[in-house]
């Protein structure tokens, strides 16, 4: 009986060889690998974003695409899934290339075996469980899962970039929690926590597919409007956010009534950079929180 279960993709124009490596996966007794295979990039892409696998073997010569670069366009398309090169292209220089560009193992086909393949697969979706678990914590705030304060300024960055090949606006929201300070104060760090969790979870489900909200450090979070119109655009999403925030919090016997005071910014007529555009809403920010009330204010024009 099979202990595990292992849908792997083989991206394979040669019908011999897709036959050897279906015979070879077929022996290993322990896991029950599940083989889909196709004969070209294109299609091999295009089933990934469809039905996402847990390894890929790939051959670099395939009808639609050539050496190295078959592996670049695979690997720039589906970064979270592992790749192993399987090729009978003997060229060390080919193979150190493919590992140093992402490629879990290289394999000559001449000199695979069962055992080895099976080996190859298992260490290579462990290393790359590994590697997402890293890149995870390097980029997220583990504790309410949002890009953290260096994915944050990645997103702006790529904003700006877009904004300024389409000749269009993003707006960014600093957002300062109200009666926060109360809830560690009074509650514990645990039941605050548990407030910045919903706060984040709400912030994900309010705002438009395009844009990132991202946690920047205690109780402040950020948001990057993508295309955004004008004031009037941004302002009706910011009213969501504080409406969304503003709603009780019940953990078990306690109820718990937060709000948020939100500066707003926009690339570019408030800032050419990113701490730029960053600084202008929050100065924002802090005259809605000297009302001591939840609200938005747009930053000082210069």
């Amino acid at each position: 009986m099979s202990e595990t279960e292992t849908h792997v993709l083989l991206i394979e124009d040669n019908p011999i060889d897709e036959l050897l490596i279906k015979k070879m996966l077929s022996k290993r007794k322990k896991t029950n690998y599940i083989l889909r295979s196709v004969n070209c990039l294109k299609d091999g892409i295009a089933l990934v974003q469809n039905e996402q696998p847990d390894i890929i073997l790939l051959d670099l010569y395939l009808p639609d695409s050539q050496g190295i670069k078959t592996f670049d366009t695979l690997h720039a398309q589906i970064l979270d899934v592992p790749i192993i090169v399987c090729t009978a292209l003997e060229d060390e220089n080919t193979a150190l290339l493919g590992v140093n560009n992402g490629a879990q193992d290289y394999l000559l086909k001449g000199n695979i075996t069962p055992a080895l393949l099976s080996r190859s697969i298992k260490y290579a979706i462990e290393r790359k469980k590994a590697e997402n678990k890293i890149k995870y914590l390097a980029l997220y705030d583990t504790l309410t899962d949002l890009p953290n304060r260096r994915l944050f300024f990645d997103r702006l960055s790529q904003a700006f970039s877009r904004a300024h090949r389409y000749n269009c606006k993003v707006g960014l929201l600093f957002i300062d929690l109200n009666k926060f300070k109360g809830v560690n104060d009074n509650y514990g760090h645990e039941k605050g926590d548990i407030v910045l969790q919903t706060v984040g979870t709400r912030l994900k489900n309010v705002i438009r597919e395009t844009d990132t909200a991202a946690r920047i450090g205690g109780d402040e979070f950020a948001v990057i409007l993508q295309d955004i119109k004008d004031e009037e655009s941004a302002s009706i999403i910011t009213k969501k956010i504080i409406q969304v925030i503003e709603k009780d919090i019940i953990l078990k016997e306690n109820t718990f009534q937060i709000g948020a005071s939100i500066g707003i910014s926009f690339y570019p007529s408030d800032g050419k950079d990113e701490n730029d555009l960053l600084n202008k809403a929050d100065k924002a920010m802090y005259n809605v929180k000297k009302t001591g009330k939840s609200g938005y204010c747009f930053c000082e024009k210069e």
